[in-house]
Formats: C-alpha cells, structure tokens, sequence
C-alpha cells in the first residue's frame, strides 16, 4: 500500500501512449466503477456506521468542509483562473465528491482517528449522490445546461446501489465476503487503474488536447493539485482549532483525497470535456499517496505532551 501511488502513475502513461485502446474500452467505464464501488462497500465494516451518532461534531464538520466550504474555495479559484465553462464545471464537480475509500487508511498510518475518517468517508459517499449535483447546480448552474435528476440518476446508479449490493453480500453472504477478502485490495486497485487508463486514453484521444493551450492545461493541473495539498494544509491549519488532535488528523487526511473516480465516471458520459479537470487529480492523487506516509511526523496534528 506504500506504493499505492504507483499504479496510478503507470495507468496515466498507459492512456497517454495507447489512448485508441482506452477509447474502445469507454462503454464499459460504468463497469469498472461499478465494480470498484462493489468492493469498496465490501470492504465497509457496516455494523460500526451508526457509531457516527455517538460523535456528531467531527462528522458534520467534516460533511461541511467536505460539500461546501472547500468546494466553494475551490470553485472561487476556478472562476479566477479559468474561463471554459466546462472545465469549471468539471473542477467543481470534482470537488463535490466523497472522500476516496483508501482514506482510512492513510489516517492510520498517519495515527489519526481512524473511525472518524471511516465515517466520514461512508456518510458523504451514502448522500453524495443527492447533495453533490444539487450543489453542482447551484454552483455552475449559470455556466452549464445542468439537468439534476439525470445526474442523480447516474450516481444512483453508479455508487449507491453497489454500496448496497455490499452490504447485501456482507449482510446475508458472510462467506462469500470472507472468501474475496484476501483478494479486496488488489481488486480494488485494477478497477481504480483500468478506470484510470480508460479516462485519460479517452482524454487524450477524443477531448481535442491539443486544442488547448499550456498555460490553461497548466492551470488545470495546479488546481488539481490544489485539490489535493491545498486542502491538506488548509484544514491541517484550521482544524487543530476545533477538533482534537487525532480527530483533526483524520478529517484533514480523509478531505484531501476525493474519489474523483466518481465524477470522471459520470461526466464522460454526461459532459466529457467537463471530465478533464477530475481526471487531473489523479495526477496529484498518486503524488500525494506516495508522499504522505514519509510526511506523516510533520502533517499529523499531535497532542501537547507528545509536542514536548
């Protein structure tokens, strides 16, 4: 898992050199995400959801942060710095998604709360369906033909219901979870990567990238990463003040890290020039899993007595 970057890396260099054969495989992305979010609900640890009830204040911070006020951040900058209307969209809708299933854990690794960064995690991607094209539309509505119900019927489709066929099989089919166990994370990884190939081969090969000049691809990469590391420090600056410290440790690692798979997953079937900026924060995505466990000392926020 310490090279959990790495996969990433290599399916963005395999769509950039074969992006023809990422394009034949465009009709089965729904698939692969499907897949993807089949394994992630299995590897849920459903009976410990409602534990969420018993520490409301982390959780609706970070639901907060999560929906509205990075996104609105993020959305601010975009409308600095860009001016395709797409890409806007597409950023912002980026931002609007979940936190990524591997967050907890990095926040492990890292000496964080773990259970508060699980919930985190299971509670936006359970109402992100619903919240996350509302906002879309509320935010970008004046720059895209947004239809809600659609988008929300994808994501419906696309995340809810095979969270839901996960907690069947784990509900019902213990044993057919205990066999594919052992084999979750490596499952996990080749759908996330083939998705990964398939978004950017098409982004190479059909989105017209050489239409677009270096400095608004370059714009796009930086708020990919800004995405990423910009809120890392954001929320490692603003959270020691209202959270404790391994509670602060796991919203600021868990908010950092978007399941972007999402939105790419939606958009390039709905808007796929709008999927590009989403697709970029796998860039940063695989920077950011490779260097967080070596920055852990100086990222985690630590209690007073350890400080001395």
């Amino acid at each position: 898992m310490k090279l959990f970057g790495l996969p990433i890396l290599l399916s963005i260099v395999a769509g950039v050199i074969f992006p023809y054969t990422a394009i034949s495989l465009l009709p089965y992305g729904f698939v692969f995400l499907f897949i993807l979010m089949l394994l992630s609900g299995l590897t849920i640890d459903w009976p410990t959801v409602p534990h969420a009830l018993r520490r409301p204040w982390p959780l609706v911070l970070g639901l907060f942060l999560c929906f509205i006020f990075f996104p609105l951040l993020q959305l601010l900058l975009a409308r600095l710095l860009l001016t395709d209307s797409q890409f806007i969209g597409g950023l912002l809708f980026g931002a609007l998604m979940p936190p990524a299933m591997v967050a907890p854990f990095f926040t492990r690794l890292l000496r964080g709360d773990e259970e508060i960064s699980f919930l985190l995690m299971v509670a936006a991607t359970l109402i992100a369906p619903l919240v996350a094209p509302l906002l879309l539309k509320l935010g970008a509505g004046s720059l895209l033909p947004i239809e809600i119900a659609p988008m929300m019927k994808s994501m419906l489709l696309m995340v809810t219901l095979p969270l839901l066929g996960g907690f069947l099989i784990a509900r019902y089919l213990p044993q057919v979870r205990k066999g594919v166990e052992p084999w979750l994370g490596v499952g996990n990884m080749a759908a996330l990567s083939v998705l990964i190939f398939i978004m950017f081969g098409t982004a190479v090969g059909r989105l017209n990238l050489g239409y677009e000049t270096p400095t608004e691809i370059g714009k796009l990469l930086g708020l990919a990463f800004l995405q990423d590391f910009g809120v890392l420090l954001a929320a490692r600056f603003l959270l020691p003040q209202l959270l404790e410290p391994r509670e602060a440790t796991a919203v600021l690692v868990t908010l950092a890290m978007k399941n972007v798979a999402i939105a790419c997953g939606v958009l390039f079937f709905y808007d796929p020039r709008a999927a590009l900026p989403p697709a970029l924060v796998f860039v940063a995505h695989a920077c950011l899993f490779s260097l967080l466990p070596a920055a852990g000392k100086w990222l985690a926020v630590r209690p007073t007595s350890e400080k001395s």
